[in-house]
């Protein structure tokens, strides 16, 4: 008598053909012992039953070459990553574009309701030949507004983000406000972005439109010193246009650094302390160089 492999009991044991254990009445059969031979035996089965009924493999089929001719390949535009407008980002460009230049205005003509003494002095202006001074006070105010956003859209779009300016509904009451009250408000818009900048990118895109301004002071000031230093001095269209240019965009810097939302100094100042103090500092240097240092070049 032998004992059974499984459970030990004695009986007139069988011997599994696919294990080869020996296991009694009651675990004869392979699926009572759970047999590992016999699932081996039953893979190979399955193999050999597909490789008899597969069918046999095609001959290789030749291989075809195509020539591409020069002439049939057309050179592809390149998207670049900045410089991009959709047709909305434009006509809100536009739209801001024209309550900047009436803010301008209204600034020419002063409180109260500067707009209509405004437009009055533009016509007077150009038929004494002093054309020059409203020409400088308007697009000068327009083109530091176009240079302000589009710094802070085409860093972000540097950095891969979505980046395009839209008017914000308060935009138009602040607009409504500055025309009447002759105050330089930008606040038409803003530049919004979207993606996942780091907080160094998110602080160098509220940076660039300060520092944007900052540099077309520095440039206002490198060129009245040039011009005073080669003419003898600083003709009355070139003092006006320098001191306005640096007097307007360090104002601007200045204004947008303070270190509350939404304003560009926020985000700075969370970003860097020390970046977002030296530009202060640079914003007064140049506010001061725009109110004494070019009256002092004239003279």
């Amino acid at each position: 008598m032998a004992r059974c492999s499984l459970c030990g009991k004695e009986d007139l044991c069988f011997t599994c053909p696919y294990c080869n254990g020996v296991f009694c009445a009651e675990h004869r059969l392979p699926e009572s012992h759970g047999c590992a031979g016999i699932q081996m035996v039953q893979a190979q089965a399955r193999k050999k039953a597909a490789q008899a009924v597969a069918p046999p493999p095609s001959p290789p089929q030749q291989r075809r070459f195509f020539v591409v001719r020069p002439q049939a390949v057309r050179p592809v535009a390149v998207r670049r990553g900045t410089g991009r407008f959709s047709q909305t980002e434009l006509k809100h460009l536009l739209i801001s574009s024209v309550l900047v230049v009436l803010v301008a205005i209204s600034m020419i003509g002063g409180p109260p309701m500067g707009i209509v003494r405004g437009a009055q002095l533009i016509i007077l202006y150009a038929v004494q030949g002093y054309g020059w001074y409203p020409a400088i006070l308007i697009l000068g105010f327009l083109i530091s507004f176009l240079i302000h956003e589009f710094a802070h859209k085409f860093t972000a779009q540097h950095y891969g983000l979505w980046s395009e300016f839209r008017m914000m509904a308060q935009g138009y009451y602040l607009s409504l406000i500055a025309i009447l009250f002759s105050v330089p408000i930008f606040g038409t818009g803003a530049v919004f972005s979207a993606g996942s900048p780091t907080p160094e990118q998110d602080g160098k895109i509220n940076l660039a439109g300060p520092a944007s301004n900052a540099a077309i002071a520095i440039f206002c000031t490198i060129g009245a010193v040039v011009s005073a230093a080669l003419g003898g001095g600083l003709s009355p269209v070139a003092d006006f246009a320098f001191s306005y240019l640096i007097q307007l965009n360090a104002f601007l810097g200045l204004f947008n650094m303070i270190p509350f939302q939404p304003l560009d100094g926020a985000t700075v100042i969370n970003w860097d302390k020390r970046i977002w103090l030296a530009m202060v500092i640079v914003l007064l240097a140049l506010l001061i160089v725009g109110y004494v240092g070019i009256s002092l070049l004239a003279a």
